[in-house]
């Protein structure tokens, strides 16, 4: 690999690196915003929503 090549490179992966950063950082906001509107619902929504929850993510 030649020293343009490494550059190119280089700079590809720190771009798409500082993106999945930035991607990821939404990511926790909106579960964080998604774990208080959960944690605040009635206690009956809730139970059918943990009961729910857990089948889908056992797929």
């Amino acid at each position: 690999m030649t020293e343009a090549e490494k550059d190119e490179f280089s700079t590809a992966l720190s771009e798409r690196y500082a993106q999945i950063k930035q991607f990821s950082s939404y990511n926790k906001e909106l579960m964080n915003t998604w774990d208080a509107v959960i944690s605040d619902l009635p206690p009956d929504i809730k139970s059918k929503f943990e009961e729910k929850h857990s089948r889908f993510s056992a797929l």
